[in-house]
């Protein structure tokens, strides 16, 4: 015979297996909200049910008011919630009301037919992973009122081929390990914004596509291997608040033939520029003191290369397989011979050595 808690507990599972859980407080024209505040009257877009991928509720264009009124009460829509549209793979176009603030989490991740977003000038942060994966959208503006942009944001979007950065307050383009543009292959052209201080490691890595980047005097960081693998970029110019070329840095550029390195620089990493074998000529200006190992490892169209004078360190195999490298100039105090494999092999293929 059943006890009565026995009862009870039969009945509330009864009453929760046939009454649905919904993570919305309401819904206004096929769109779910979440009330954030009752006294100031605001709420953010959200999913239906209890669990982000149970529905995909979201499709073709989709307009996101500035206010929604539920049962006499008009509420301001401040914010995108967390996974709100995730996974809607028949969304195609979203436009968010000027009331908006914040971009949630994984908003937009995975919207695989997403082509077009508008992003509202009151947006001020765009979260971790906002926009990963969606691999339709082919271009996209951050306005000059976004200061945060959280870790992977637009990384995985294949089809993204321009990107402008207007956000001149965010000095963020997420972390080392996980950076807002990474695997966006058929990036093209990007403009950093004029407040950002730090390039993290791998930015732009495999960004295959990319030929123009412009770096504002901001930048005084440069993680490794930020523009490794970038096939399309043909020149860079970097600007004279950088002090570093880190590790990695142009690794397998091929398409690069120009680069200015600034007489701030003070040293050149492993591998910075091995692999660009497009790039023919290099001065390493008088600031730098050290140039790492495979710095410039297999660059085959390098035919001049001048060295600075207060060089101390060329490291292990920096001008190996620099085939066609016949003139060096030596302005460092480092002996330099013709057909020496010392110092980097720096004048190994060379057949004019100039010691200065």
């Amino acid at each position: 015979m059943k006890t009565i808690l026995q009862i009870t507990l039969l009945l509330v599972a009864l009453l929760l297996s046939s009454s649905p859980i919904y993570a919305h407080d309401f819904e206004v024209d096929g769109i779910y909200y979440n009330i954030q505040s009752k006294s100031e009257k605001t709420v953010e877009v959200t999913y239906r049910g209890s669990y982000y991928a149970t529905y995909t509720e979201y499709s073709g264009n989709v307009t996101i008011p500035s206010t929604v009124t539920n049962s006499g009460t008009t509420y301001s829509i401040t914010s995108i919630g967390e996974y709100a549209f995730s996974r809607c793979s028949g969304l195609t176009s979203v436009t968010i009301g000027n009331s908006v603030t914040s971009l949630g989490k994984y908003a937009f991740s995975g919207c695989s037919s997403l082509t077009s977003v508008t992003i509202p000038n009151s947006v001020t942060s765009i979260g971790e992973s906002a926009f990963n994966r969606c691999r339709g959208l082919t271009s996209v503006t951050i306005p000059n009122s976004v200061s945060s942009i959280g870790e992977s944001a637009f990384s995985g979007c294949s089809s993204l081929t321009e990107v402008n950065y207007n956000a001149e307050n965010c000095n963020s383009m997420g972390s080392d390990n996980y950076p807002v543009f990474s695997g966006c292959s058929k990036l093209k052209t990007v403009n950093i914004g004029n407040s950002v201080q730090t390039i993290p490691i791998n930015a732009f890595s495999n960004c295959h596509s990319l030929i123009s980047v412009t770096i504002p005097n901001s930048v005084t960081s440069i993680g490794e291997g930020a523009f490794n693998h970038c096939f399309d970029l043909t020149s860079i110019i970097i600007p004279n608040s950088v002090t570093s070329i880190g590790k990695n840095l142009f690794y397998g550029c091929r398409g690069l033939t120009s680069v200015t390195i600034p007489n701030s620089v003070t040293d050149i990493g492993e591998y910075a520029f091995s692999g660009c074998s497009g790039l023919t000529s290099v001065t390493i200006p008088n600031s730098v003191t050290s140039i790492g190992d495979y710095a410039f490892h297999n660059c085959r169209g390098l035919t001049v290369v001048s060295i600075g004078n207060s060089v101390t360190s060329i490291g292990y195999s920096a001008f190996y397989g620099c085939k066609n490298l016949n003139q060096v100039t030596n302005l460092s105090k480092l002996s330099l011979s013709k057909g020496s494999n010392n110092h980097g092999y720096v004048a190994y293929y060379a057949t004019i050595v100039i010691n200065k």
